[in-house]
Parts: structure tokens; sequence; C-alpha cells
């Protein structure tokens, strides 16, 4: 994903609450803070795409890159 989305910075992160609860993913936006996204449906990553997708994400990523207008991956 980091191949397709080069000028966003996100983070995977394994979540284990304790021993015997299953580990939990993940994905930290670097450029939008606070926000933190379970993967899915599934195994997948479509939810976090859609983050990536989304409109004031775009804008974040515009203004850390410099105001250079960055038009999403097709």
């Amino acid at each position: 994903m980091q191949e397709k989305w080069r000028n966003d910075k996100f983070e995977v992160i394994l979540r284990k609450v304790n021993s015997a609860s299953t580990p939990e993913w993940r994905i930290k936006c670097l450029d939008c803070p606070g926000k933190l996204y379970t993967p899915g449906p599934g195994e997948t990553l479509s939810n976090y795409e859609v983050h990536l997708k989304n409109r004031l994400h775009r804008q974040r990523v515009n203004d850390r890159m410099g105001g250079n207008s960055v038009a999403p991956p097709s």
C-alpha cells in the first residue's frame, strides 16, 4: 500500500491486549493525528483506503508536501 500511496504517511501497528486475546492490526494515519483504523472487511485494507481518498486527508498530505496538488492514484 505504501508503494501505491507514496506521499501518505501511515504505520501498521500490532495491538495485543493480553496474552490470551487475539492480536489485532491497526493502521495509524500520521497525516491525520488521532486517526486509528481497523483493517477490513476480512484482512483487506479497503477501509483504510477509503480514508486515503478522503478530501480532508488529501488536503493534509498536500499541505505537508508544500501545497503541491497530489492526486490520489487511480
